[in-house]
């Protein structure tokens, strides 16, 4: 696909993200009941689990950056924190067409981190892939405790993946150990994101268990590997709905607006934080491009 197509398709893609997510409030607002549990939630919100949903959304932006910080770090000269800031910045950009966010943060780590271009481009699929892996695992897991009835076989199962992170040590640290390392930090990312629908979901007066939060996970996981759409704009709250129905775990309304909740919170969290990280980044980068062209200069 060359760069012009691909740019008419994100934005294409864009348009019917933000079309579906409008489609999402209305059909919220056509639903008294779900409409009516919203605007408890907003006037009498449970501190509880609005602080747990805020503090397990810190913990999704620190696992993503031990993410790439696991897939880069032996590439560059970039830190744990710096590559946190990175995403927390880049997450909120790539809400835009044609997600300038990833696109900033790739120039970012080539000029400052001295990260090259193609490594970074290959790091976004080794991610793509680790996070493809650790849905399609936990969905087996799930899938393994529902027929079996042993949920803690289930558990176990869907822990494994971590346990890639204590043998780091005795595999290729330019290879292997990179993806493991990764794979640790998705589980962790994971366990943050079945934390946020246990509270969301419990807001809105629907008592989620350990399992249905997995399969919550699981539909949220999928929904946000779709290409060219970012952070599963719309895709995700309708796929909440409609998956959440089929599987009779919740209402349509009730899982999108458990969505939309989970949305609110993203922005009304992730972008002050990402605001907030794009001073250092733009700091670094700026003393970055004059150490660059100071040689020319003389």
């Amino acid at each position: 696909m060359t760069p012009q197509r691909r740019r008419i398709v994100r934005i294409a893609a864009f348009i019917v993200a933000l079309a579906l997510l409008v489609a999402a409030i209305v059909a919220i607002f056509r639903s008294t009941p779900t409409i009516e549990q919203v605007r408890k939630v907003i006037v009498h919100p449970d501190p509880f689990k609005v602080l747990l949903c805020v503090a397990a959304l810190l913990v999704n932006l620190t696992a993503c950056g031990g993410i790439f910080h696991a897939l880069l770090a032996p590439f560059g000269r970039i830190g744990r924190l710096e590559m946190v800031q990175l995403i927390a910045t880049s997450s909120v950009l790539n809400y835009l067409p044609l997600r300038p966010g990833l696109v900033g943060r790739i120039a970012h780590q080539d000029v400052v981190n001295g990260i090259p271009l193609r490594r970074s481009a290959i790091s976004v699929v080794e991610a793509g892939i680790v996070c493809a892996f650790s849905i399609v695992w936990l969905t087996g897991a799930v899938a393994v405790a529902q027929w079996s009835g042993m949920h803690s076989l289930g558990w176990i199962m869907a822990a494994m993946p971590s346990l890639g992170w204590c043998a780091r040590r005795t595999v290729n640290p330019t290879t292997a150990q990179r993806l493991l390392n990764a794979l640790a930090w998705r589980q962790v990312d994971l366990l943050a994101w079945g934390t946020r629908y246990w509270a969301v979901f419990g807001l809105l007066g629907v008592a989620l268990s350990p399992i249905d939060c997995a399969r919550a996970v699981c539909i949220g996981g999928v929904a946000n590997l779709v290409p060219f759409i970012g952070n599963g704009l719309g895709i995700r709250e309708w796929a909440m709905g409609l998956a959440g129905e089929r599987m009779a775990l919740w209402s349509t309304d009730v899982g999108l607006a458990a969505e939309l909740l989970n949305r609110a919170a993203d922005i009304a969290v992730a972008v002050p934080i990402g605001l907030i990280c794009a001073v250092p980044i733009a700091r670094r980068l700026r003393a970055a491009m004059a150490d660059r062209s100071e040689p020319i200069t003389r």
